[in-house]
């Protein structure tokens, strides 16, 4: 049975470890060198006063994914604008994490008044753009040859979501 859950300082090394697989393995983060602690430290500052939260998946105590709300931009005119992150690992994928994640960072941004949730998703990856869409988001446009990583040039679909 899977747990979804508020994130709590000492999830952090499973988070960190998430991410960090995604950056050695994958091209859907951008990041190329691993979350160090004080990375995972400063990324967890940054929810301590609760208006950007994060959120644990479990199976059998296990962390298998995470999801977060971050903000868009240090400008002040951008606050009503969170992004959106969800991961979780290939042991957990396709069982509705996904969409229970959504579920949870949706009805909290709209209690939270934020206006739009964003979200930036590498243009191949095809399983995040088609969960994207179905809980409301739509394409605002493509950046090409934004990242490169693995030696590819990746491009970036951004996408919204206009909330009540």
């Amino acid at each position: 049975m899977v747990t979804l859950r508020l994130a709590t300082e000492s999830d952090l090394p499973a988070i960190a470890a998430i991410l960090n697989r995604e950056i050695a393995e994958t091209v859907n983060c951008f990041r190329t060198r691993p979350l160090s602690p004080a990375d995972a430290e400063q990324w967890w500052r940054a929810r301590e006063n609760g208006r950007y939260p994060a959120w644990v998946a479990e199976i059998d105590a296990e962390v298998v994914g995470w999801a977060s709300l971050s903000r868009w931009s240090a400008y002040e005119a951008y606050d009503g604008t969170a992004e959106v992150s969800v991961w979780v690992l290939p042991v957990a994928q396709r069982q509705g994490l996904g969409k229970r994640f959504f579920r949870e960072l949706l009805a909290f941004a709209t209690a939270a008044e934020f206006r739009v949730l964003l979200s930036r998703i590498e243009a191949e990856n095809q399983p995040s753009l088609r969960l994207h869409e179905q809980f409301g988001f739509t394409p605002v446009g493509t950046m090409h040859n934004v990242g490169e990583k693995f030696g590819r040039l990746l491009d970036v679909v951004i996408m919204e979501r206009q909330l009540p």
